[in-house]
C-alpha cells in the first residue's frame, strides 16, 4: 500500500487517475487527524487547462474535484471559506452550478481575480 501522503498529493496533481487513486485511499479510511496536502488555485487551473486542451473531459474534472471536496486530508489555500473550496464545489456539482464547458475555465480564473481583488 502507497503512503498516504504521496497519494493525496497525487489525487491533487493527476486528475486523470482519480478512481485508482480514490480506491487505494479507501483503504486508509475517512479519518484524518492533519492535512496532508493542500489543494490551490493553480492546481484547479491546471486541471482546467487540461480540460481545455482535450486531455480531461468534463466528467473526469467533475470526479477528481468531487474526490476532493470533503477529504479531511486535504486542505485549500485560503481557508475552509475561500475561493478555492468554492471553485472545487462548483466544479463537483455542475447539476447544481453550470455545467463544465469551455468557458469554465474563464469563470473560475475570473473568481479567483474578483476574490484576489477584495482581498487587496
Amino acid at each position: 500500500m502507497r503512503d498516504r501522503t504521496v497519494l493525496v498529493l497525487e489525487l491533487i496533481q493527476n486528475p486523470k487517475a482519480v478512481g485508482s487513486i480514490l480506491q487505494e485511499l479507501a483503504e486508509y479510511g475517512w479519518e484524518c487527524e492533519k492535512h496532508l496536502a493542500e489543494v490551490t488555485k493553480v492546481d484547479i487551473l491546471a486541471a482546467l487547462k487540461q480540460f481545455d486542451q482535450g486531455i480531461l473531459s468534463a466528467a473526469e474534472v467533475e470526479a477528481w474535484a468531487a474526490g476532493l471536496e470533503g477529504r479531511m486530508d486535504v486542505c485549500f489555500e485560503f481557508g475552509a471559506e475561500g475561493v478555492v473550496e468554492e471553485a472545487i464545489f462548483c466544479l463537483a456539482n455542475p447539476s447544481i452550478f453550470k455545467p463544465i464547458t469551455e468557458g469554465t475555465h474563464q469563470r473560475i480564473a475570473s473568481l479567483f481575480e474578483r476574490r484576489k481583488a477584495r482581498r487587496d
